[in-house]
């Protein structure tokens, strides 16, 4: 096939994807991605929102510097369109991140042709296609999100300058990396060293000296602009990324730091590679390590892999920043593999075939899979604006213990907030922004009953008599922990929309990870009977919206059927 034909196939379905399959259907996979950067976000936008512990002043490690583009593009379009409905601000602001990576994708693609071959360039960008991390990293609001893709204009200026050595593009490849690291996440720094060292051992001393005072300058820029503007806003000298540093590493005890949180297994993260990644695109990409010509950007991603599984407290969006790594290694086994087999067509062909059409499938199955079993929580919040009373009295939507599947309060219409009633949850809840005087006042105002300890506080709970809506999974409950039970509510009480979502307990691993249409599994399981039980299964239960209806009769007109336990 003609290779600008795949080149333009490739570039429309990464925009097709990218700009809209992803922003409207990709999951929120983390909480603290709702809690940490929308609810925050949320506040810029409408003035209200859920506030972390991170946020206190008292704390301050995060960011708000990292928000601020996306809020003054938010309020920007409030303007233009005043009536658009808030929920409209969460798919726009995902928007921006694609558009984003589209645009960064494209430009390391260009590279890619240039400095190996189109050819790696095309089957690199058909890997970044079928990924289902970056499906939904790509588009998540999330430092180490816009780490993942400033990665990219990382690479491709390292590969320019691997190409001839100037000075310019080993700047501008650093400048990605000085922003991602500065504005929030300073363990992006570490990707930069070994370009670091490759121009210290090949370049004249005079050109190292005098490229290290350009790329000092450029630092000193970027952290001027990001920690004096944190500062203006939180009040006090805030350098957010020494502090989250200062957290995570040096202040870490037992006490508090990331492991309070949880540890996990040395393996995590290969399991975890496994689902964000087709296998053979780990395969390639561990052959394409050993690549000399861009041992830097090779010697990037070992040195990150090493790191992060040495350290107790994992979690999957700490590889986002080297995907774009693995891709690219990938791309470039996979050239040395066809030229390999040159000398037979049929293994060749075999080779190509077989790597694109698995692939396919994998990447199709586990995204398949990841919107199909948890985008449950997107829409049921979605509905409340089907039911938006059109009055400025506040009205409470409380959820208990499935508070970390809340997906942010752009899902709330006006006038509605989100509160915690009791459940068997005993960690720190986060609190609410002060919703009184000028934003500045909001932000720097120091809420009561934080903690870096994840200690719970009882402060944070909301009474379930004034609930005017509840949403819960139709599962049964601890009946001394939680203060909602869905399998029998009061008979005030009713569904509003439910919407199916994965039963963990009732599913097989293969089952919720990789989705397998209905029609083959059905004969799957007539050809294997006991084998195919035993492996599969995607069990699924409701995940509900409840409302009062003696509150609002507009709510229901009919009672629904409850099942009583």
């Amino acid at each position: 096939m003609n290779r600008k034909i795949v080149t333009l196939t490739l570039v429309l379905l990464l925009s097709l994807s990218r700009l809209w399959i992803q922003p409207v259907f990709s999951i929120i996979s983390d909480c603290d991605e709702t809690y940490n950067y929308w609810e925050p976000l949320n506040l810029l936008v409408r003035g209200f929102g859920k506030e972390t512990w991170e946020y206190s002043p008292e704390y301050s490690i995060r960011s708000w510097s990292f928000l601020l583009p996306f809020s003054g593009i938010l309020r920007a379009l409030q303007n233009i369109a005043p009536g658009l409905e808030a929920y409209w601000n969460f798919y726009i602001t995902r928007f921006i991140l694609g558009l984003l990576s589209f645009i960064l994708e494209l430009g390391l693609h260009r590279e890619i042709s240039k400095s190996m071959s189109v050819r790696v360039a095309n089957i690199w960008l058909f890997f970044q296609l079928f990924n289902p991390g970056w499906f939904h990293a790509s588009v998540e609001l999330l430092p180490s999100s816009v780490a993942m893709l400033l990665s990219i204009g990382s690479i491709k200026y390292a590969l320019r300058y691997l190409s001839g050595g100037q000075e310019k593009p080993f700047v501008l490849s650093m400048t990605f990396t000085f922003i991602a690291g500065v504005l929030g996440w300073p363990f992006v720094f570490l990707l930069g060293l070994p370009l670091c060292f490759h121009h210290l051992i090949r370049q004249k001393l005079i050109n190292t000296i005098r490229t290290a005072f350009d790329a000092s300058l450029v630092l000193t820029l970027i952290i001027i602009t990001i920690v004096g503007s944190d500062s203006l806003i939180y009040g006090k000298f805030t350098p957010v990324s020494w502090n989250a540093f200062w957290y995570n590493v040096i202040d870490a005890n037992e006490a508090s730091g990331p492991n309070i949180f949880g540890t996990e297994p040395w393996f995590y993260y290969v399991l975890n590679l496994v689902l964000n990644f087709p296998l053979p695109v780990l395969a390639l990409a561990s052959l394409g390590l050993f690549h000399r010509r861009i041992w830097p950007l090779s010697l990037s991603l070992l040195a990150w892999l090493t790191i992060f599984t040495a350290q107790p407290h994992k979690e999957e969006r700490f590889l986002y920043p080297v995907y774009g790594f693995i891709t690219l290694s990938a791309a470039v086994s996979y050239e040395k593999l066809v030229n390999l087999f040159k000398g037979s067509y049929c293994l060749r062909k075999t080779f190509q075939w077989g790597t694109i059409v698995t692939v396919i499938l994998l990447a199709t199955s586990r995204i398949a899979a990841l919107v199909i079993h948890y985008s449950a929580p997107l829409q049921v919040y979605g509905e409340l604006y089907n039911y938006n009373l059109n009055t400025d009295k506040q009205r409470n939507v409380c959820t208990g213990r499935e508070w970390y599947h809340f997906p942010n309060s752009f899902m709330l219409p006006d006038y509605h907030r989100l509160k915690f009633v009791a459940s068997g949850f005993d960690g720190l809840l986060p609190g609410d922004f002060l919703e009184e005087g000028g934003l500045l006042n909001q932000i720097r105002h120091v809420p009561s009953g934080m903690n870096k300890e994840n200690q719970f506080d009882e402060n944070k709970l909301w009474p379930s008599d004034d609930c005017d809506f509840y949403v819960d999974i139709f599962k049964p409950i601890d009946f001394f922990k939680d203060d909602f039970n869905p399998l029998w509510m009061p008979s005030d009480w009713d569904k509003i929309s439910c919407q199916k979502f994965i039963d963990v307990a009732d599913s097989k691993v293969l089952g919720r990870s990789f989705y397998v249409p209905e029609y083959i599994s059905n004969h799957l399981q007539k050809l294997f009977p006991q084998q195919w039980s035993r492996v599969y299964k995607a069990g699924q239960t409701d995940y509900c919206v409840y409302g009062n209806v003696t509150r609002f009769k507009e709510l229901s007109q009919e009672k629904g059927s409850t099942i009583v336990y």
